[in-house]
């Protein structure tokens, strides 16, 4: 089932204090557990690290799955953050998040379910191919998941 959730679990713009000089838009979810409470203690965590500056998310979309069909509806939304970490310490940074918040980097197929899902969507201007990385991400235009939460997003 598809859904938009206005939820009360983060503001949509934060206040606004000094921006690091990259920008950065990530495409975040997840369908296992429960993703609304890990959502909440995610945006906090970001909040209390010096590295990032929160600036804006998106409305949350529940989306049923892609790909591998037998698993739980996905939670998705689009988090806008600064910070002045380079490309690849930022690519780090998010691998350190997804396993901070539970995910296993091992997947034991694709699209498997996961706890956390973070997708590097932009980096400044920046357009890059390799075989690990491309940016903007390379699905980004073809995903609901992605384009629906981004429609109701507020860019500072």
């Amino acid at each position: 089932m598809r859904a938009c959730i206005q939820t009360p679990l983060f503001p949509k713009v934060f206040t606004t204090r000094k921006r690091f000089k990259n920008q950065i838009l990530l495409g975040i979810g997840g369908n296992v557990g429960d993703c609304l409470k890990r959502f909440k203690h995610f945006i906090l965590y970001l909040q209390n690290n010096p590295l990032v500056q929160v600036l804006s998310t998106s409305i949350i979309y529940k989306n049923p799955p892609f790909g591998y069909a037998h698993q739980a509806d996905f939670y998705n939304f689009t988090l806008q953050i600064s910070t002045n970490q380079s490309l690849i310490d930022c690519f780090q940074m998010i691998f350190y998040w997804e396993r901070r918040f539970g995910r296993a980097r091992k997947r034991v197929f694709p699209n498997a379910p996961r706890t956390l899902d973070i997708d590097l969507l932009y980096f400044n201007q920046v357009k890059l191919h390799r075989p690990y990385l491309q940016i903007p991400h390379k699905e980004w235009q073809n995903r609901e998941s992605v384009l629906i939460p981004l429609s109701f997003h507020t860019l500072v």
